[in-house]
C-alpha cells in the first residue's frame, strides 16, 4: 500500500482529498492544525476499510513539518503522493495590515509546502515515481484589493509548483497546480448564505476528483496546471 499525505484537512476540500486518495488504495496521513478537524475523516475512511492517521502540525514550523513526515512514514510507509491544501490568509486595507500578517500567510501558504516537499521528495525519488498537487486560487494570477497577503502567498506557491515540476518531472514526479476560481462549498459558506444555489459553489468532491484524474494520467500526457470554477463565475 502506498501512502499519501494530505496537508490542510478540514471539513471541505482537505476531507474530500483524503477520502479520494483513500479510495484509490492509498493509506493517508492527514495534517491539520487542530486534531478534531481530522477525526470525522479518519472515522469515515476506517469504516470503509481504509488506513489513515491524523497528525496535528503547525506547518509554519520546519522541524514540526519534517517530524510529521517521519511519523507518517513510520506509521504507514514511504510517501509517494502529497496534496498540499493548507493556506495562509490575511486580508484588509494594505496600510492597516501588520507585517506579521504577511509573514504568517506566507509561512503556511508557501513555506509549509517547501518543508514538506523537501522531506517527502526523497521517498518519491527512491520509488522512481511520485505525485504532488498544490491547491491554488485566483489570487495566484491576479492580486485583489484588500487581499495582498493571500495573493503574495498563492502567487509564490504557483512558482514553487512550476520550479518543482521542471526539476522533478523528468525524474518521475508529477506536479500539479490547481487554480480554484470561486468559493468552495463548505459548511461555513453554507451557514453564511444558506439560500445560495449549490451550482454557484465549487464542490470539494469535484475538485478532488479532478486531482485524482491527473494522478492517473500516463507519463506521456501529464497536466501541470488546471483551473476549476462554477459555471456562474466570471473570468
Amino acid at each position: 500500500m502506498e501512502t499519501a499525505l494530505i496537508a490542510g484537512v478540514g471539513p471541505g476540500l482537505g476531507a474530500s482529498l483524503a477520502r479520494a486518495f483513500s479510495g484509490q488504495g492509498y493509506a493517508v496521513a492527514l495534517i491539520s492544525r487542530h486534531a478534531e478537524s481530522s477525526e470525522p475523516v479518519i472515522s469515515r475512511i476506517s469504516s470503509l476499510g481504509g488506513k489513515a492517521v491524523a497528525l496535528r502540525v503547525d506547518l509554519a514550523d520546519p522541524s514540526a513539518a519534517k517530524a510529521a513526515v517521519v511519523k507518517a512514514h513510520s506509521a504507514l510507509g514511504p510517501i509517494t503522493a502529497m496534496a498540499y491544501n493548507a493556506s495562509g490568509y490575511g486580508r484588509g486595507p494594505f496600510l492597516q495590515l501588520e507585517p506579521q500578517t504577511f509573514l504568517d500567510s506566507f509561512q503556511v501558504g508557501v513555506m509549509g509546502a517547501v518543508f514538506l516537499a523537501q522531506a517527502i521528495i526523497p521517498d518519491m525519488l527512491g520509488a522512481g515515481r511520485g505525485f504532488i498537487s498544490f491547491t491554488g486560487a485566483t489570487a495566484a494570477l491576479r492580486g485583489r484589493s484588500g487581499y495582498a497577503p493571500l495573493a503574495i502567498a498563492k502567487a509564490s506557491l504557483r512558482m514553487l509548483a512550476q520550479s518543482l515540476a521542471r526539476e522533478f518531472q523528468p525524474k518521475g514526479i508529477h506536479v500539479v497546480h490547481v487554480i480554484v476560481d470561486g468559493q468552495i462549498d463548505t459548511p461555513r459558506i453554507r451557514a453564511r448564505a444558506p439560500e445560495r444555489a449549490s451550482d454557484t459553489l465549487i464542490s470539494p468532491d469535484a475538485i478532488a476528483d479532478a486531482i485524482i484524474y491527473t494522478l492517473k494520467q500516463p507519463r506521456a500526457a501529464w497536466t501541470h496546471e488546471m483551473d476549476i470554477r462554477p459555471h456562474s463565475e466570471s473570468f
